[in-house]
């Protein structure tokens, strides 16, 4: 576990695991698309994006490549928002350094993953487990303190629930749901295959077969459809 700034960040391959798991559980848990949290796409081949919306103007965009993974994200009280600077502009130093492939990605899907707007943004590459960034976080541990120079990293790492328990807690307030299945979460936490009974088990009233079909698109394994 690397520490940036007093927050903790799991190592790629983990952070991947959580954000596929949890967004295979809003699916199954929400039928609007719009309403969740969580959501994994396959953007190519060997790239995949998860991100985190809250719906409350801040979002977290993480893209995932042979090459490495590459995280972005805008918290919109941060004093590193572009909206919150006179002149506008991205944050001095944001995008410095990111290697070719992974500028490259962000850039091709600019209006998903929202370039723009961006109050930090770091990277792993696959052969180095170590989280790098630009030069912004030295221009903003000069201008800020400790807490608004990371540009709400801890606040939307807070969103990666690493344990069925702690997306129980998490999911039972958001979606207003009450008693979920402890066995369920810890199913889908441990990537079993998806079937009908597992659906119903953690949401009787879901369309199981638009559930399913969301699903595969993720890449998630399902029986019987």
């Amino acid at each position: 576990m690397q520490y940036w700034s007093g927050t903790p960040i799991m190592e790629a391959p983990r952070l991947h695991q959580w954000m596929r798991v949890m967004a295979v559980l809003d699916i199954i848990l929400c039928d609007e698309e719009w309403l969740r949290v969580h959501r994994y796409h396959k953007l190519q081949p060997d790239t995949a994006w998860g991100s985190v919306d809250n719906g409350a103007g801040d979002h977290l965009h993480v893209l995932f490549t042979k090459t490495g993974t590459l995280m972005k994200g805008f918290d919109h009280e941060s004093p590193l928002s572009p909206y919150a600077r006179e002149d506008g502009d991205i944050y001095p130093g944001m995008y410095e350094g990111i290697p070719e492939e992974l500028h490259s990605i962000l850039c091709q899907h600019e209006d998903t993953l929202n370039r723009e707007d961006v109050t930090f943004c770091i990277w792993q590459e696959a052969n180095d487990l170590k989280w790098k960034t630009g030069s912004w976080m030295k221009y903003a541990l000069a201008e800020e303190d400790e807490t608004d120079a990371e540009g709400g990293l801890d606040f939307l790492l807070g969103y990666i629930e690493e344990t069925p328990e702690a997306y129980i807690d998490w999911a039972e307030g958001y979606f207003d749901v009450q008693e979920m299945s402890l066995a369920a979460v810890t199913e889908i936490y441990n990537h079993a295959p998806v079937d009908a009974d597992l659906i119903r088990r953690l949401n009787p009233n879901r369309n199981v077969s638009v559930a399913m079909d969301e699903l595969k698109e993720c890449g998630w394994a399902v029986q019987g459809f």
